[in-house]
């Protein structure tokens, strides 16, 4: 089993062949590279090694703050914060002057 202790390698691109390729997109919350190295070393985790050695993997540049609706919602309607109106993980309620958790209602834009 390969070493997944070093940087990821520089993806190649081949031309389009006659039948689309399809793509995952495996996104984790709060997943840091320097704990999963270690186990995928270990072969603790054959399942994530068996996704990266058949494709690609990264490190992904995030927005800040760092806050999962905000980053979630970005990636899923490809708008920054101040374009889909997810700030954080609570808004003021306009009804009781309250504070409400963030629902999909919150969004300004379609996902």
């Amino acid at each position: 089993m390969p070493s997944f202790a070093s940087p990821a390698p520089t993806p190649s691109f081949e031309s389009p062949s006659s039948s689309p390729r399809k793509v995952l997109l495996v996104g984790w919350d709060a997943a840091d590279w320097k704990v999963i190295h270690p186990l995928l070393d270990a072969g603790k985790m054959p399942h994530l090694a068996r996704f990266i050695e058949q494709g690609v993997m990264g490190n992904i540049a995030t927005l800040q703050p760092a806050l999962s609706p905000t980053l979630w919602t970005s990636i899923a309607t490809g708008k920054r914060p101040y374009k889909h109106g997810i700030l954080g993980f609570s808004e003021p309620d306009p009804v009781t002057g309250g504070i409400r958790p963030i629902t999909n209602l919150s969004r300004k834009t379609k996902a």
